[in-house]
This record gives structure tokens, C-alpha cells and sequence, in this order.
């Protein structure tokens, strides 16, 4: 378990000072009577909470509160927070439901090849052969590497709107974050699904 000091909350913003702001763990949940949370982590494998006195938890563009870290704990892909203040199950539910967020600038900077599911969202997807697939609309995390959910560019196939491409790196072989496209080598009948 990690701790650090400092103590309140104060509400803030839905964009902090060093940009905007996005989830690193969602849908907090209450565990057990003593106040602590629980939250999904965002895929990354990155501890993006060691060395901050505090987090923001809210919604993407929302109002949000700053609670200030007094422990946590990350086991597989959740998290375990202990905000100080929060010393009850009454106090806790408060926040069920919300994420918690940080600034785009202000998170761990991940190895070379690895993104931000954050940073994926909106791009254009497109074949090494040049066909335009559509744009990644959200990230689905599994057991396995994340799906993108793309929006087809055509939805006249099967009647389907999204298809779903595996972020492994045999088939999306180039993230351009600079163009904003992410170029895909995907396997037979995959598009087709």
C-alpha cells in the first residue's frame, strides 16, 4: 500500500490547469465501511497514482472534486483508494459511479509503442491498402488487447455500423498521433463481422 499526506477536498473544474482532464480509473465503487473506493483501471499498466497527493474524481468535461490521497492499493486492474476525509460508507457513496481523473500533461509517460486509449478515441482508421475503415469511437478493454470501436465509414455492410479491430500490434501496424490515423493490416473476413 502506498500513502501520502495532505488533507481536504475542493470542487474544481471539468478541465484542470495543465489541460484536460481524463479517466485513469473508472466507475468507483464503494468497499467496505471504512470509506475506501474502488475503481477499474484504464488499460496501460502504468501506476499513474504514485507520488500525487491527491486526485480529481468527476466526469470528463463535468464538475469535479479534488480528494486528497491518504493510501492506495492497485491489484491486477483496480485500484483501491483511500481519500482522506472519507472515513464511512455514507461518506464514500457520494462518489460512486464517478472516474477519477488527471490532466492529459500531467500523466505517467508510457513506453515507446504504448497510448492512451484517450488518445486513440477519434482517430481515422484506415487498411495498409489505402480503404478508409471509419474513425475509433471508444476502447473496449478485455482480457486480451483492447477492441476499438470503429464507426465504418460505409455502414452498408450486414447493416453494420461499428466493427470492432483488435489493438494488437499484428494488425494495427502504425499509430500516427500526429496525422490522427492508425493504419491496420487486419486479417482475413475482419471487417466483414
Amino acid at each position: 500500500m502506498k500513502s501520502s499526506s495532505s488533507s481536504g477536498r475542493t470542487p474544481q473544474s471539468g478541465e484542470g490547469e495543465d489541460g484536460t482532464l481524463v479517466p485513469v480509473a473508472t466507475g468507483l465503487r464503494l468497499r467496505g465501511a471504512g470509506g475506501r473506493l474502488t475503481a477499474s483501471l484504464v488499460p496501460g499498466g502504468i501506476d499513474q497514482f504514485q507520488g500525487r497527493e491527491s486526485v480529481l474524481v468527476g466526469r470528463p468535461g463535468g464538475p469535479v472534486s479534488r480528494l486528497e490521497i491518504e493510501a492506495y492499493t492497485i491489484y491486477g486492474r483496480k485500484v483501491v483508494l483511500k481519500a482522506r476525509g472519507v472515513d464511512s460508507a455514507a461518506a464514500a457513496t457520494a462518489y460512486e459511479g464517478l472516474d477519477i481523473l488527471m490532466p492529459c500533461k500531467g500523466l505517467v509517460d508510457l513506453p515507446e509503442g504504448a497510448h492512451y486509449i484517450f488518445e486513440l478515441v477519434g482517430m481515422r482508421v484506415r487498411t495498409r491498402a489505402g480503404l478508409e475503415v471509419g474513425t475509433v469511437r471508444s476502447v473496449v478493454a478485455t482480457g486480451g488487447a483492447p477492441l476499438l470501436v470503429v464507426g465504418r465509414v460505409d455502414d452498408g455492410l450486414r447493416g453494420r455500423k461499428d466493427v470492432l479491430v483488435p489493438a494488437a500490434r499484428s494488425i494495427c501496424t502504425e499509430i500516427d498521433k500526429a496525422s490522427g490515423c492508425i493504419t491496420i493490416d487486419p486479417p482475413e473476413g475482419l471487417l466483414e463481422l
